[in-house]
């Protein structure tokens, strides 16, 4: 088991890693739709967050040399389930054509005020 660390990604903000690979697999924590710079998810809209978060498991899963094509699974937390419609859209907008297996659950609110929070399993190597 390695712990991997991207830079470009924000940092976590607990006891956790960014992501875990283990053997041919990249197990993504939880991204918030936050940047670096942009650190307030409460000023982002939904779809930016989707976005942002997304943006944040594709860096992730670079370091590994893994890309969007590459992510096989995600789980999406969404903190008001009257936002799927457009976090939907959003998520559809990032992968386009790809479609990996996807679970999404209504959770209440998110830290830091965020609306969405997406993990990712992501196929490395092949």
């Amino acid at each position: 088991m390695t712990e991997i660390r991207c830079a470009e990604a924000p940092p976590p903000g607990g006891h956790y890693a960014q992501a875990i690979l283990h053997r041919d697999t990249l197990y993504v924590s939880g991204q918030l739709g936050v940047t670096s710079e942009t650190p307030d998810a409460e000023n982002v809209g939904i779809a930016e967050q989707v976005t942002f978060a997304l943006q944040n498991i594709a860096a992730i899963a670079g370091v590994v040399g893994a890309n969007v094509d590459d992510i096989i699974r995600c789980t999406v937390y969404v903190a008001d389930i009257t936002h799927w419609n457009e976090a939907n859209r959003a998520y559809a907008a990032f992968f386009g054509a790809h479609r990996p297996a996807r679970s999404i659950v209504p959770c209440g609110p998110l830290h830091y005020g965020a609306l969405i929070e997406i993990e990712a399993v992501v196929a490395v190597g092949d």
